[in-house]
């Protein structure tokens, strides 16, 4: 049985930090351009969607290549609008507008524009062959939070009261954290759980030169330094 599979591409008008960020140039090409090229490449996504609620990152993302069937309402387009809202949303949109109803859903934020098609057909393989409700994007925390404080009062205080035991990064405990670059789950996992996490999460790693989530203008920085010039230099770097 063919799978239908769909790539959600989030990208709302409204940016405190930078202004209309998901369309901003990144070494020659907006934004959201990296995410749609890598998302139409895949080998078994057979539609990938923007959901926006401004006409401007409509118009650059249907240029690109992705299809943008509606424009998000507003209530779903906020700071405080949970993300499972929109994917909500734009499910029972191409339901019942398109007749379309994905056996997965990808979400893949515009702001990781170094994630590649291999690591997004890795995810689908994953979840098809696992018993996974998820499949998760994640990294090693380096900074790890057991060596944290928290700022109470006057003075800082140990998140954790015995810290002083993992005075060595070998004593910690491997900690992994979401990237934002890649969420892969069943359909069937929102309708059950309400959630597209679910019970069974499993972990998909991200190298650490593609994990880039961008930001503010230092990210827009790093990543263009990175695409332009981080091939050349691992190159010819012999250590």
């Amino acid at each position: 049985m063919i799978m239908r599979i769909l790539g959600i591409i989030p990208a709302r008008g409204g940016s405190k930090g930078i202004p209309f960020k998901n369309i901003q140039k990144l070494a020659g090409k907006p934004l959201i351009e990296y995410t749609i090229l890598s998302a139409k490449k895949s080998k078994y996504i057979d539609k990938v969607i923007v959901s926006t609620d401004n006409e401007k990152i409509a118009k650059i993302s249907k240029s690109a290549g992705a299809e943008v069937p509606f424009m998000r309402p507003k209530k779903f387009s906020n700071d405080k609008s949970p993300t499972i809202d929109y994917v909500k949303h734009a499910l029972e949109f191409l339901s019942t507008h398109q007749s379309y109803v994905p056996d997965i859903v990808l979400i893949l934020q515009p702001t990781s524009p170094l994630r590649t098609t291999e690591v997004i057909d890795k995810s689908i393989e994953m979840l098809k062959k696992s018993n996974a409700t998820c499949v998760l994007g994640v990294s090693k925390i380096k900074n790890h939070p057991y060596l944290s404080f928290w700022h109470s009062g006057k003075y800082l205080k140990p998140f954790k009261k015995n810290f002083q035991k993992y005075y060595q990064r070998q004593k910690f405990p491997v900690l992994y954290y979401p990237t934002g670059s890649i969420y892969t789950f069943w359909r069937k996992t929102i309708e059950k759980y309400d959630s597209f996490y679910g019970p069974k999460i499993k972990p998909l790693l991200i190298d650490d030169e593609t994990k880039i989530d961008v930001d503010d203008k230092y990210d827009f920085f790093v990543g263009e330094m990175t695409l332009l010039n981080w091939q050349k230099y691992k190159k010819n770097r012999h250590f």
